[in-house]
């Protein structure tokens, strides 16, 4: 049986797969993108993602000219200012905490992960392959490379690229002694829609900023909002609209169609129980243990947990990606989380992503249309992707390092070289 031919092979359907293959459309190059979840439910998909100027470029760059104005039109407005309060509601002198590094954050913009997700998705329906999971790639002698499915199925590609997250299946036969760093850090995460906070008189100190709690003996609670625009949705269709794939998920946490507030903490290894405890937890249980845990914080902070969508909650361990890895350029390559994952901190794990594409997406059309060799085009890719994306993973780790608790540090982590 011959095994199908496309140029391009892309492994993984989240946000820097497919924007990899809106690029690669847009400039007529033969892709498919093979995706192992016929729905991605995945925790953070729910969340939204701070948006940055390198993010915004990329998909400039690879969307036509009507999904980049649907997702513009699509973005929902976050706080501009910042608040800080500590855990008995008082008032605090923001010390700002920067990194004192150059800044291309647009604060006010705030973009849905699933509205994110729907844009991504538009006109790739003959493009994006869904129930492939991945098993191996092997290399051919004439340079090409057969990806094999977990179904019995295959693809010859020219070019193989591991878009398949921080798990990448990929990654673990290119690179296999590469791994990933379990930071010690244990974070918790709920939303709640701006319609519940108002009516359970949750205080706007708490909705309407970017609010830093800072307790003296404690964790720190960062409080931000989503806010979004109905009206707009309705000139795009299915776009910003809520996902009809999600209507068999229970609870808000896959609703992209209301603004909320959003709040997470990070704790060290242990400090709200063992994780094999903590992960058994639904969301209902792991509010009672954060409850608990800061019972003593004002009753306003309080109030803004214990009326959280308990399906929005959940516990999640916080790991990177080790960054520095130097590998021969082949017929495979990797992207986004697949090389560089991150911490959340900093929020430059889906913009770094979206900014690989931005520089893949020239480099394949050098080497299709304008002659350049692909070896060439796909070495230059990955000089570029490693330098800024491991500089990237270093950053997040700094910031997380700075940020996480009372001035002690995490176990587990030594600060970034």
């Amino acid at each position: 049986m011959s095994i199908p031919f496309v140029d391009i092979a892309i492994i993984g359907g989240g946000p820097g797969g497919l924007a990899l293959a809106q690029g690669l459309k847009k400039n007529g190059i033969d892709t498919a993108v093979f995706e192992r979840d016929p729905v991605r439910a995945d925790y953070v998909q729910g969340f939204r993602m701070r948006i940055r100027q390198r993010g915004i470029d990329a998909l400039q760059a690879n969307l036509p000219p009507h999904l980049y104005d649907a997702f513009l039109d699509t973005l929902g407005l976050a706080p501009t200012e910042n608040l800080v309060l500590d855990a008995q509601f008082n008032r605090l002198e923001d010390t700002g905490r920067g990194s004192g590094e150059p800044e291309d954050t647009h604060i006010e913009k705030s973009v849905s992960r699933i509205t994110l997700r729907q844009i991504l998705l538009s006109g790739l329906d003959d493009i994006v392959q869904t129930g492939k999971r991945f098993e191996r790639y092997a290399l051919q002698p004439d340079g090409t490379v057969i990806a094999h499915f977990a179904d019995g199925s295959a693809v010859r590609a020219n070019l193989l690229v591991g878009a398949d997250g921080a798990g990448s299946a990929v990654r673990r036969q290119l690179l296999p002694d590469l791994t990933s760093i379990d930071t010690g850090v244990r974070r918790l995460a709920g939303k709640i829609t701006l319609r519940d906070a108002e009516r359970h008189g949750i205080s706007p100190l708490l909705t309407d900023f970017n609010t830093h709690i800072r307790p003296r003996d404690g964790r720190t609670l960062m409080i931000t909002s989503h806010r979004v625009n109905p009206a707009a949705y309705a000139r795009h269709g299915l776009i910003g609209t809520e996902d009809p794939s999600h209507r068999g998920i229970p609870g808000f946490h896959f609703n992209n169609t209301a603004s909320y507030a959003w709040w997470n903490t990070a704790y060290d290894t242990g400090e709200l129980g063992p994780d094999e405890a903590l992960e058994k937890l639904d969301g209902a249980a792991l509010l009672e243990v954060l409850l608990a845990r800061i019972a003593h914080w004002d009753e306003r902070i309080l109030k803004l947990i214990r009326h959280t969508d308990p399906s929005t909650v959940a516990f999640l361990k916080v790991k990177s990606s080790t960054p520095g890895a130097i590998w021969q350029t082949g017929p495979v390559t990797l992207l986004g989380d697949a090389i560089h994952a991150m911490t959340y901190f900093r929020a430059l794990g889906g913009n770094t992503a979206l900014y690989d594409t931005g520089l893949l997406v020239p480099q394949i059309v050098a080497a299709r249309r304008h002659g350049k060799l692909q070896a060439a085009a796909v070495n230059d890719y990955e000089n570029a992707m490693r330098e800024h994306g491991y500089e990237a993973v270093r950053s997040s780790l700094s910031a997380m390092l700075r940020n996480v608790g009372a001035g002690r540090p995490i176990s587990a982590v030594a600060a970034p070289q």
